[in-house]
């Protein structure tokens, strides 16, 4: 009888102590299906309450119409304070919701994911699948961050930033299906600046090369100049000068600072966790 009742005692006590023995990564991933079991339903999952009914509704429209038209799952997803499941790492807790929730289209599971935690208003960005990185690459990538979405986040306008990032997404897409992945060479801002750049030299070094050589004829027209000493108007036999010395009676002393040398850190994106291509940081 004593037997049973000591088995029985120690399944309990296995029951009870597995928790403990399991990796933090799958704690952490049972956690994220129990918690997020909704994420993977919708494109855009708004925990952290960011956006209002009708922009969420929005957002997942144009997020799944992205995601059906180019073969990748284009996801947008906001929690308050991801320490909440156990992160502090944003890249970390972003690859586990790709891998738990099993986000992905397709056998190479492309997604585009953008997550946020607002309570210490951390970002991450990233493209799984060889598809999505085709069009994700680590110019677009910073490019989209740097110029289209984080002004808006740091003015708290997330229906702005996350409608910002579907417009460039589905713009990547776009130029990788036409052979031609967003890049320097096609960068349309790149491009307006180095044209307006041709025309300034274009216009202004003309214009700086008639001004010297005007100047230059005009110069050449004075033909009385003030002498710079006395001689000239004194008679040779007039005036005889018996001493001369210099006296200074002002000083100019000029100083130079020598800068010291520093430098300003900011990563740009890089290869992350599982293969994918994105970037991480604050707003």
């Amino acid at each position: 009888m004593k037997k049973p009742i000591a088995i029985l005692a120690l399944l309990l006590l296995t029951v009870c102590m597995a928790p403990l023995l399991l990796p933090a990564g799958l704690m952490a991933a049972g956690g994220l299906q129990a918690d997020l079991s909704d994420a993977g339903t919708y494109f855009v999952e708004d925990e952290a309450s960011l956006l209002t009914d009708s922009q969420r509704r929005a957002l997942e429209s144009r997020a799944e119409a992205i995601s059906e038209r180019y073969r990748s799952e284009v996801r947008i997803l906001t929690v308050y304070d991801m320490g909440t499941y156990g992160y502090r790492d944003i890249e970390a807790f972003s690859y586990d919701l790709y891998r738990s929730l099993d986000f992905g289209y397709g056998p190479d599971k492309d997604c585009i994911l953008f997550v946020l935690s607002t309570g210490d208003r951390d970002y991450d960005l990233r493209a799984w699948g060889e598809h999505s990185k085709e069009a994700y690459t680590f110019y677009a990538i910073d490019t989209l961050l740097d110029r289209h979405v984080l002004p808006l986040l740091k003015d708290d306008n997330y229906y702005g930033a996350f409608s910002a990032y579907l417009d460039q997404t589905e713009e990547y897409f776009r130029l990788a299906e036409k052979g031609t992945p967003f890049s320097r060479s096609n960068d349309p801002v790149l491009r307006r600046n180095m044209l307006y750049g041709k025309l300034a030299v274009t216009i202004l070094v003309p214009l700086l090369c008639a001004l010297i050589v005007c100047t230059f004829w005009r110069s050449r027209m004075k033909t009385a100049k003030i002498a710079k000493t006395a001689f000239n108007y004194i008679p040779a036999d007039g005036f005889r000068l018996t001493g001369q010395g210099d006296v200074y009676l002002f000083r100019t002393v000029t100083r130079t600072r020598i800068q010291s040398s520093s430098s300003s850190g900011g990563g740009g994106a890089s290869s992350g966790r599982g293969g994918s291509s994105g970037r991480s940081g604050k707003y």
